[in-house]
């Protein structure tokens, strides 16, 4: 009996050790089950559909059948669920397709659009203006009549009053309305720009390479001869050296200069790119 009791009691032992191992293993803040899984959620536009690419353990776009005319996507930076978007008729709405909200922005017709900081909406109107919603209380589009041959803007993710813009001399910049601040990007011309997380300028020069901006100290583009045939760019909401692309074939990609990352969104023949912010 006693020898019976010895054993139990060994076998108890090794139990509970095994059980402490296990639970504090699983248990681990910095190392939950679903680490360095990839959950940044590009959409794009094909043809007749447009979709939202369903990350890890997914991997797969899910197809929405009701593109109604919809021209450009700008994702929801509050949000992994919802887009901004631009329709053939200059209209401009929004929808989140996990809560079935929709929304409408009346008051102008845009020819693009743009999303900076805390979903802040931004426009290019066809009558030759440029404007900014403000939303609740006011439900309004503030238009600015200093349009200077701006054909392309970017939302700013680090501030509501900012825009990154090219012009139609292929020239960058940046303005914040509210605060008065204009920059610009010497050094390329650009006939596309994206924004990143910091704000971090990217572009796709004119004599058929990319660049990224580097901040001060440096103040320079940093130029990228390798573009294989990249038609746009649209800025990774996570890391500073991460760019989603389309190329001309119009499949959907991902490069990470500074980690030399690369990655494939196979399944889909995209038209136009955004992509949310995991958070």
């Amino acid at each position: 009996m006693t020898q019976f009791f010895s054993r139990f009691k060994r076998l108890a032992t090794i139990l509970i050790v095994l059980l402490t191992v296990f639970s504090t293993v699983c248990l681990l803040p910095n190392q939950p089950a679903w680490a360095n899984q990839d959950t940044s959620s590009p959409w794009a536009i094909q043809s007749s559909s447009w979709a939202r690419w369903a990350p890890a353990p997914y991997t797969r776009w899910d197809v929405y059948n009701d593109l109604n005319n919809r021209v450009q996507l700008v994702a929801d930076p509050t949000t992994k669920s919802a887009v901004y978007f631009l329709k053939s008729d200059g209209s401009v709405g929004y929808r989140n397709v996990d809560q079935n909200i929709n929304k409408t922005f009346p008051g102008i017709t845009a020819k693009q659009i743009a999303v900076g900081k805390n979903g802040r909406l931004w426009a290019i109107t066809t009558d030759g203006r440029w404007a900014r919603w403000a939303p609740a209380p006011y439900t309004r589009w503030d238009v600015y009549n200093d349009l200077d041959n701006r054909v392309q803007l970017v939302g700013d993710p680090q501030s509501e009053g900012g825009i990154y813009f090219r012009k139609s001399d292929d020239s960058v910049g940046f303005r914040n309305v509210d605060q008065n601040i204009n920059k610009t990007f010497p050094g390329i011309t650009a006939k596309q720009i994206a924004v990143g997380k910091n704000g971090r300028l990217w572009a796709i020069t004119t004599d058929g390479r990319w660049a990224r901006w580097a901040p001060a100290p440096y103040t320079r583009w940093d130029i990228y001869n390798d573009l294989d045939n990249r038609v746009q760019l649209v800025g990774d909401p996570q890391s500073e050296g991460g760019i989603y692309f389309r190329k001309s074939d119009d499949s959907v990609g991902f490069r990470n200069v500074d980690q030399n990352i690369n990655k494939t969104f196979p399944g889909i023949v995209a038209k136009d790119l955004t992509i949310s912010d995991p958070a």
